[in-house]
């Protein structure tokens, strides 16, 4: 991130695909150091170059129609949502904590996936138009983000994936999603990530080969299910019973992928 704006997002050029399960990646890089002089305390001495380290990174990831602002937090709007780098979720405009909220952070040299299933055939009728829901299951370097809590008026609220095509207990989070987002079904999703601190930099996987993670498990995907990534290519298809394709296990691979 460049510039004194204090959110910048940007998105992915293509959306997810509709009624199939899609999964990406975002990961942070390590802190950049900066350059500092140091004044040599005895006359005669050179200055010398110290590296400092900047603050830790502050970023959200998630999805978002077009209709979000890229000079505002995703999340913040209809039809978006971005788990931030605090573990909060902010789910259409409201937070949402899951139910560890020490799990669900994460910073520098941290990967974040999303899972989401974009569901034609749960369209229904609003006096704005008809919505659809997207099923979205987050996880950091492999583990998954639980179901988030909902701290309305009426109390907290378990908020679970009434669409979800993940029947409970077959794969690593029980089968249920992280969340349910609803979207306006004439709108397209987007990967969306949004940069909070200072000289943050991220790389965005949205190949099949790009990926970090190894097993369905890690990413919440049902076994028997094909899973896609952003731009097309399988991750998993119907034969694959648990591990990746040919995707990247070692984390050092963090240069590789396409940079926001």
């Amino acid at each position: 991130k460049v510039g004194n704006s204090p959110y910048c997002s940007a998105r992915s050029m293509i959306p997810v695909m509709r009624n199939s399960y899609v999964y990406f990646e975002i990961s942070v890089s390590p802190p950049p150091p900066t350059a500092a002089m140091n004044d040599a305390s005895s006359g005669g001495c050179s200055s010398m170059l110290l590296p400092q380290v900047v603050d830790a990174a502050t970023l959200s990831v998630g999805l978002s129609t077009l209709a979000l602002p890229l000079d505002t937090l995703v999340g913040v709007c209809k039809g978006s949502v971005g788990l931030c780098s605090t573990g909060q979720i902010l789910h259409a405009g409201q937070w949402r904590s899951p139910s560890s909220v020490h799990d669900s952070s994460y910073g520098s040299n941290s990967t974040v996936g999303c899972l989401v299933y974009l569901d034609d055939s749960s369209a229904y009728d609003t006096s704005e138009g008809q919505w659809i829901t997207a099923d979205v299951t987050f996880n950091i370097n492999g583990m998954i983000v639980p179901s988030t809590l909902y701290n309305g008026s009426s109390g907290d609220q378990i908020i679970r994936g009434s669409t979800s095509k993940q029947p409970p207990g077959e794969n690593g989070n029980g089968g249920e999603p992280t969340l349910s987002l609803i979207v306006d079904k004439t709108r397209e999703l987007f990967p969306t990530v949004t940069l909070h601190s200072p000289a943050t930099c991220v790389m965005c996987r949205f190949s099949a080969e790009d990926m970090l993670a190894n097993t369905r498990n890690e990413i919440g995907a049902l076994s028997g299910v094909i899973v896609y990534a952003v731009d097309g290519s399988v991750i998993l298809d119907e034969s694959d019973d648990d591990d990746f394709r040919g995707g990247s296990s070692p984390c050092n691979d963090f240069f590789r992928g396409n940079a926001f």
